[in-house]
């Protein structure tokens, strides 16, 4: 079987956001440009990461009649983020994904540095094209 790595299936355009960033300005980049999470980075490494399934759990604070005008992405997100190497293959990245039990995960550099984001669409059309390359 032929090797396919995560550099090759990352998304690389990561909109990103920092731990102080108001919870309100994120509610509105997730639903504007129809994301599912954002990657809080600090120095260019990620430190987070807020998601939809964080945001059920927004949700459900929020009728628990929570103040949220000063609320940051610091109370919500996700903190130390499984990252995936970019020199992974993507079954080693799957293995991670699979174990983790996660849906996203901030892809880094040798230095620790964010530059990219493997998807579940990433992944399913990693496999879709490991698949065909099998059949040809």
């Amino acid at each position: 079987m032929h090797d396919i790595w995560v550099n090759d299936l990352m998304t690389r355009e990561v909109t990103t956001c920092k731990a102080e960033t108001l919870l309100t300005d994120v509610v509105k980049m997730l639903h504007s440009e129809k994301f599912s999470c954002l990657v809080v980075t600090k120095d260019e490494a990620p430190i987070g990461i807020i998601t939809e399934r964080d945001m059920v759990t927004i949700l459900a604070d929020m009728l628990a009649d929570v103040s949220w005008d000063s609320l940051s992405v610091a109370n919500f997100m996700s903190t130390n983020p499984i990252t995936i190497q970019e020199d992974h293959t993507l079954f080693e990245a799957v293995d991670i994904i699979r174990e983790e039990g996660i849906r996203h995960a901030p892809v880094i550099n040798r230095d620790n540095k964010l530059i990219g984001l493997l998807t579940q669409t990433d992944i399913i059309n990693g496999l879709y094209q490991a698949a065909t390359l099998e059949e040809a």
